[in-house]
């Protein structure tokens, strides 16, 4: 069968009017022959016999005259059997017509089969699950949306968001704030300590070369009058330095920078007056010195002694006040003693400032000739000596 054989309408009964209703739109009605006892309904006289056919039922007859059909009527899938021919008589009594069903049997898909009257086309979100949103114009505002005390609570609902935006940004940028800060301070910790110790080992290997060699005019005990920013001489705290540092001539920012460097202008190791000695305040270098105590011991090491000084003292100084580098401490343009052999030890104050100096004198206590074996006298390694 080809698609057009196809019909969604074939083998379905043309509609009747019921009774006493009006007749349908889409068919015209057939007017009652003259002389017919009044019925209600319009009605259609049986087809006569004709001819029977090779199958058994009646041939169809020459068709009857019938008004034309309304151009609105239901389409047919082929030609619909015609009505034998009556003449004009009087009209047997009314009698339900039989329904005027197509001689073919066409396929149809299931479904129509149980929804015949169905509406093929779904109407607007007939199959939607949620309900169609109206647009805006079609909800009503709430009561009292337009009141002056509505508005006020809104532009203050949302000046209260807006501080809250403040307040959560600036609480993100101190915590952001605290987070660089504790970086900087591991950094102190730890980076600058590793780098520092590195440098030192470089200049303790460097110190090892110059006492081996040979002296070129005069020397401290044994070796070269040392360059700006070279080693001369090595120190021992035990009490709060397992290590020892490498001393070098000088205390400009260049010089100190990896180091303990000598004050110029003061004297040197184991020499009558005050050798002076500043550094950093970092723990890889002069931090600690805080925890010194007196009787605590400093030793200094050079090729051929070690000065041994006892801590004598503390102080905080401003940082203006220079007299801590004078021969001796605290007594400018005073002629040194025989007793004057001073240590001095340096660095900035408080901890995370530098507009004080923090202080420790010492006071040469001991020389010791140097091992050509290289072996530390205890102070210089015992904290208990």
């Amino acid at each position: 069968m080809s698609d057009q054989d196809w019909s969604p309408f074939a083998n379905e009964p043309w509609p009747r009017p019921a009774q006493g209703s009006s007749p349908s739109p889409g068919r015209a009605s057939v007017p009652p022959p003259a002389g017919s006892p009044p019925s209600g309904k319009a009605t259609i006289p049986p087809p006569a016999p004709g001819p029977a056919s090779p199958t058994g039922r009646a041939a169809p007859s020459p068709p009857q005259s019938l008004p034309p059909r309304p151009t609105g009527a239901r389409p047919s899938p082929g030609p619909r059997p015609e009505q034998a021919y009556a003449p004009p008589g009087p009209t047997p009594p009314a009698q339900d017509a039989e329904p005027d069903f197509d001689t073919t049997t066409a396929l149809r898909p299931p479904g129509l089969a149980r929804a015949s009257h169905a509406s093929l086309v779904p109407e607007p979100d007939g199959t939607a699950i949620l309900p169609v949103i109206p647009a805006d114009d079609a909800v009503p505002a709430p009561p009292g949306a337009d009141s002056e005390t509505r508005k006020k609570r809104s532009v203050k609902r949302h000046r209260g968001e807006g501080m809250r935006g403040t307040v959560r940004g600036l609480g993100e940028a101190l915590i952001t704030l605290g987070v660089v800060v504790l970086l900087y301070a591991a950094y102190e910790i730890f980076g600058v300590t590793a780098e520092i110790n590195n440098e030192q080992s470089v200049l303790s290997s460097d110190l090892d070369s110059i006492w081996q060699g040979g002296i070129e005019g005069e020397g401290v005990d044994g070796a070269p009058i040392p360059e700006l920013g070279d080693a001369f001489a090595r120190m021992w705290a035990p009490d709060i330095r397992a290590e020892s540092w490498t001393l070098v001539e000088g205390t400009e920012p260049s010089d100190i920078e990896y180091a303990p460097g000598r004050y110029l202008e003061g004297a040197y190791p184991g020499e009558q007056g005050n050798f002076t000695l500043a550094g950093h305040n970092v723990p890889a270098i002069f931090q600690k010195i805080r925890d010194l105590d007196p009787g605590d011991k400093v030793v200094i090491e050079t090729k051929e002694y070690f000065y041994v000084y006892e801590v004598r003292e503390h102080e905080v100084v401003d940082e203006t006040q220079v007299d801590i580098t004078a021969p001796v401490p605290g007594e400018p343009g005073a002629e040194p003693g025989d007793e004057d052999y001073w240590l001095t030890l340096f660095t900035c104050h408080p901890l995370w400032d530098n507009y004080e100096r923090y202080v420790v004198y010492g006071q040469l206590v001991e020389t010791i000739e140097r091992d050509p074996e290289n072996d530390l006298p205890d102070a210089a390694v015992d904290a208990e000596a």
